[in-house]
């Protein structure tokens, strides 16, 4: 099981710096672990429709290869310049896709794309982060664009916790369940170490709705136990951790 991504501005560079010469290694795939493949499904129902997307905080790359395919435009962004590196390097042959330094981004890119895909970056344990995520999705989006988001569920926050629990990973079970709970910070749980942000579907859908954001929908990326490092117990099998995708128009 990889970590989940998380972080900002310079520090947040620096880390995924450090990570990205061993990303496949480190990062949680959710291109790879997903079950139900509704991600894929979704972009390309988006492609039938949007000519560019842009991939906010691409890392190096896990989406490009469908992305390329699907769509006639393909912009990556990340913070990371090592991660932007190995990125060009991976893709250097794709030559309807171009990434870039997300802080070096220039206005231009400001309502220019027909879609944005985000997977995993709003997920800062502080607000002020991963809010400033969202409106950054906003603000490339042209009127009218599609809104893709893929973020933790704090419900599969629970699952996982319980699951922990029940097989007597108690250590971090309380943890998690203590996220879960906080008073201080609502919905922030441990993933691979790393503490992260999970959303309540009631709590996203308010903030998305105060950005401006309409036609909001929501689908559950479901993976395996396993693919989360878990064995799940016997009364646990038939459930699934899943993350929220979330589906939206400017």
């Amino acid at each position: 099981m990889g970590t989940k991504r998380s972080g900002s501005g310079r520090a947040y560079a620096a880390h995924w710096d450090r990570i990205a010469p061993k990303w496949t290694d480190e990062v949680f795939n959710t291109l790879l672990c997903a079950r139900n493949q509704v991600v894929a499904a979704e972009l390309k129902s988006a492609a039938r429709h949007a000519s560019n997307i842009a991939d906010f905080g691409c890392g190096i790359g896990t989406y490009l290869p469908m992305l390329s395919r699907l769509f006639d435009e393909v912009s990556g962004f990340e913070q990371s310049p090592k991660c932007v590196d190995i990125a060009r390097k991976k893709h250097r042959a794709r030559k309807n896709v171009s990434i870039e330094v997300a802080h070096r981004a220039t206005p231009a890119m400001r309502s220019r794309f027909d879609a944005v895909l985000c997977v995993n970056v709003a997920i800062h344990p502080r607000k002020s982060e991963w809010h400033q995520v969202l409106r950054s999705m906003k603000t490339m989006l042209k009127p009218g664009g599609r809104f893709l988001l893929v973020v933790p569920s704090v419900e599969s926050g629970a699952l996982i916790a319980q699951a922990r629990m029940i097989t007597a990973d108690r250590e971090l079970a309380s943890y998690a369940q203590s996220g879960v709970r906080s008073r201080i910070r609502p919905g922030v749980v441990r993933f691979g170490g790393v503490p992260t942000k999970h959303f309540a579907q009631k709590e996203l859908r308010g903030h998305l709705a105060d950005l401006g954001l309409k036609q909001i929908r929501f689908r559950r990326v479901e993976y395996s136990w396993p693919s989360h490092g878990i064995t799940p117990p016997r009364e646990l099998r038939d459930a699934r951790p899943w993350d929220w995708l979330v589906l939206a128009r400017r």
